[in-house]
């Protein structure tokens, strides 16, 4: 089997960095400090046939919001006639708990998971699996 690719996307890139290296067992990891970054990083594997298998989105960040990041990296796929059952796994990462970015997570970005931060160490790993993806 091949090995997945992630790319991890928050603005406290010392968290990221700690993700990355928890997950560097189970897979590729790519870092990304921003929203804008991050859809950079995704066209541009995108367009070297290399897609990222899973996104874990940080949602509040300074300028593109995790959700504002996500809208356009599944646009970026509908626009690159990606097909939506082999679309990105979305795992959206986040301190906050309100339903506001709970549902937005679910209905509006089409997240496969949502990760407190509290539960990071306890659900990441379990979540990537369930989805295929560790």
């Amino acid at each position: 089997m091949d090995r997945k690719k992630l790319l991890i996307v928050d603005d406290d890139t010392r968290f990221a960095d700690l993700v990355a290296v928890k997950l560097a067992p189970h897979a590729d990891c790519a870092v990304s400090p921003s929203g804008e970054d991050a859809v950079l990083r995704f066209q541009h594997q995108l367009r070297k046939n290399e897609p990222f298998d899973a996104v874990i989105m940080d949602i509040v960040m300074p300028g593109m919001s995790g959700h504002d990041a996500v809208e356009k990296m599944r646009e970026t796929e509908r626009r690159n006639h990606i097909d939506p059952r082999k679309s990105f796994k979305l795992l959206m990462l986040t301190a906050h708990r309100d339903m506001k970015n709970v549902s937005c997570s679910f209905f509006r970005n089409g997240a496969d998971a949502f990760i407190p931060k509290e539960n990071l160490s306890d659900k990441l790993l379990s979540e990537l699996r369930k989805l295929g993806l560790a």
